[in-house]
């Protein structure tokens, strides 16, 4: 359910200006100022995975880092972006850039830590659920915070195979794929490595 008034921005931690809504540029997306070398998002684009915005979706990013990508996407839909991040030095350039962006809302927490996260979100219909976060427990964070999200939620995964073993990558690539296939329907997968070394993007649809 949408909260009734989509202008109203959810409560967050910081102060925001006031700044024109952001309108969605679809032709942006594809555009040379964001860099796929700096983001996944962008990579997956730029192979040709169907990750484009339709322009009003709610995201709920897990794993937001500085907001380089955030602030890409934030200029691309008129939803909001919850932006979740725990690392204290990054909080200084997401709460700016959220200050100067009135779609982008910064949680500063651990993605395991679901139930403030879901206080949060609180009655917003995310549409798409996407994660980068290089932990060894990839799939169970996503999992995790799936229960968020409604089934025909888009799940998008960067999963990064260096930082779950030092294993072979396509040995990495099957174990996770097994446990992710026990909840989810893999929609697309594709390797990043042109990008982004060690790198596998996966389009994910809950089962149930």
């Amino acid at each position: 359910m949408e909260p009734k008034d989509r202008n109203q921005k959810p409560d967050i931690r910081h102060p925001t200006s006031e700044v024109r809504r952001p309108t969605s540029d679809i032709r942006s997306q594809t555009s040379d100022r964001w860099d796929p070398n700096t983001s996944k998002w962008k990579a997956a684009l730029e192979i040709g995975m169907d990750v484009k915005l339709k322009g009003t979706e709610n995201i709920l990013y897990l794993g937001a880092s500085s907001g380089t990508t955030v602030g890409q996407l934030s200029k691309l839909t008129t939803g909001y972006i919850f932006a979740v991040e725990k690392s204290s030095n990054m909080a200084i350039p997401l709460i700016r850039l959220a200050e100067q962006r009135n779609n982008i809302v910064p949680l500063f927490v651990d993605a395991h830590d679901i139930e403030y996260i879901k206080s949060k979100i609180k009655d917003f219909k995310i549409d798409i659920l996407f994660q980068d976060i290089p932990s060894m427990d990839q799939v169970e964070i996503i999992l995790a915070n799936s229960t968020l999200v409604e089934k025909k939620c888009k799940i998008l995964l960067s999963l990064k195979t260096l930082s779950i073993s030092k294993a072979k990558k396509e040995d990495i690539i099957k174990l996770e794929e097994k446990k992710i296939k026990e909840y989810f329907s893999i929609i697309d997968s594709q390797s990043l490595e042109k990008y982004h070394k060690g790198h596998t993007f996966f389009i994910l649809e809950k089962k149930k």
